[in-house]
């Protein structure tokens, strides 16, 4: 490809070369992945050739004027804990000792900035954890440059965010999403050092109306010497999707050599104006499971899918119902849920603080994941102003585990005055038995307040 540049509206020349491409592509990649992305390039390589000879109409250019913009916001937070003195977990870490209460206070400050010329933009959005003077961090959640090849076409290169999937709670699709927390699906995340190309048209055809290819490509995250990764491997992740005959739809596979392979459909569609129904499953290749079995840790690496639906509900007193069930293809069963409970238990039994120390590693490094079970039903209900209370919103949720009837129910209660300014009491609780999932964790009440000013 020969391309010539000229100041802020490239005028470009290309000879589009598909077999010399074909030729760049590593040696390493196994043959079906070589065949994918030859795939994307046909594809891309056809609507290229539109967009080619549309950059030379003036509609399509843009000299647009440079403008930075600044937002964020601070959060003042306090957490206040009401502990499970007889979790396993809690004994673990804390002995015998009576305290049946903490808190915590800490600042979070998040920054964001946007600068965009022509095609051109550059994006940051970074965030700030204080406790103390010796208890500080700082996290660069997003950091990358945009640059529009054509109206229909870009690329990115840097750290970003991205969202794959239609669930809420839960993505079993989002293979380079940040992991979601169900207990606050939105918190802001850090994103994924990466570099893309995507593609959109829209059509007017009655059955597809829009087309997006895009093709992530991912750095090694195994370094050598903090810096420097092998070159074969470096993973690929590819996503279409399609809006056919008013359903979104999107088909997605990640390609590894290190890493499980995935592959994953979603779709969301809505029935009527005010519901909607969504869609995700994922087949994931050469997974390590962990259990426990006779207090040893075992792993073996096997196939596995994991899938999700749910309906989104909009009332005509403006309340919004979400509900998902999900099931977790790599989660722990019933029994392997008791083999980990007791291996726990019988850590703390031993008295042997070499003993503990072992235990409270396998489950940080192994068991720390916000699903450890198969099956979970979430359920959210929000009602914006009540009773005519302006600039007040309530909520609550439940994330209930399907296998062990365990489950949690938070309550949030939101109170924005002013524009730029919000109060949120948050308020969550914890029940089942003590070798259930819930139950069994070292905190069975906590109630957050934050503070939140935007500028």
């Amino acid at each position: 490809m020969t391309c010539a540049v000229n100041n802020f509206v490239p005028v470009v020349s290309c000879k589009w070369n598909l077999q010399n491409c074909i030729k760049l592509l590593p040696g390493f990649l196994m043959v079906k992945t070589k065949l994918f992305i030859i795939a994307f390039l046909i594809c891309f390589n056809i609507f290229l050739q539109d967009n080619i000879t549309a950059q030379s109409d003036d509609d399509f250019r843009f000299n647009e004027e440079a403008a930075l913009e600044w937002s964020g916001n601070l959060d003042v937070k306090y957490l206040l804990l009401n502990m499970n003195r007889e979790s396993a977990m809690y004994k673990l870490q804390f002995g015998n000792s009576v305290v049946s209460s903490f808190s915590q206070y800490r600042l979070e400050p998040y920054l964001n900035a946007e600068y965009r010329t022509g095609d051109i933009g550059f994006y940051l959005k970074t965030h700030g954890s204080y406790y103390n003077d010796e208890e500080a961090g700082f996290d660069l959640f997003e950091a990358y440059a945009n640059y529009n090849l054509s109206f229909n076409a870009f690329v990115q290169a840097g750290k970003r965010v991205y969202n794959w999937g239609k669930g809420y709670a839960f993505n079993p699709v989002g293979f380079v999403n940040p992991l979601k927390d169900p207990e606050n699906p939105e918190l802001a995340k850090a994103g994924l050092l990466s570099a893309n190309i995507e593609y959109i048209k829209s059509f007017s055809s009655d059955a597809l109306q829009s087309l997006a290819l895009q093709l992530i490509i991912i750095p090694p995250e195994e370094l050598i010497n903090s810096r420097y990764g092998e070159a074969r491997n470096t993973d690929f992740a590819f996503r279409s999707y399609f809006l056919l005959w008013d359903t979104d739809i999107d088909l997605m596979m990640y390609y590894s050599r290190v890493n499980p392979q995935r592959f994953g459909i979603d779709f969301s569609r809505n029935i009527t104006e005010n519901f909607e129904i969504h869609g995700e499953l994922s087949y994931n290749k050469s997974v390590t499971q962990y259990s426990i079995e006779n207090s040893i840790l075992k792993s073996a690496v096997i196939n596995n899918y994991s899938c999700l639906f749910g309906v989104r509900y909009l009332g005509k007193t403006n309340t919004t119902v979400i509900a998902e069930y999900y099931y977790n293809g790599a989660g722990l069963t019933g029994r392997e849920s008791d083999a980990y409970n007791l291996f726990l238990a019988d850590g703390f039994a031993s008295g042997s603080s070499e003993t503990i120390k072992q235990t409270l590693a396998v489950n940080q490094l192994y068991f720390r994941n916000s699903t450890l079970m198969r099956e979970y039903l979430y359920v959210k209900i929000i009602q914006p102003e009540p009773f005519d209370w302006l600039y007040f919103t309530p909520s609550v949720f439940t994330i209930y585990n399907l296998n062990d009837n365990s489950f949690q129910v938070s309550v949030s209660l939101s109170y924005k005055p002013v524009t730029n300014i919000e109060f949120l009491l948050w308020p969550s609780f914890l029940f089942g038995d003590n070798d259930s999932e819930f139950g069994s964790r070292q905190v069975k009440q906590k109630t957050e307040f934050w503070a939140r000013v935007y500028f």
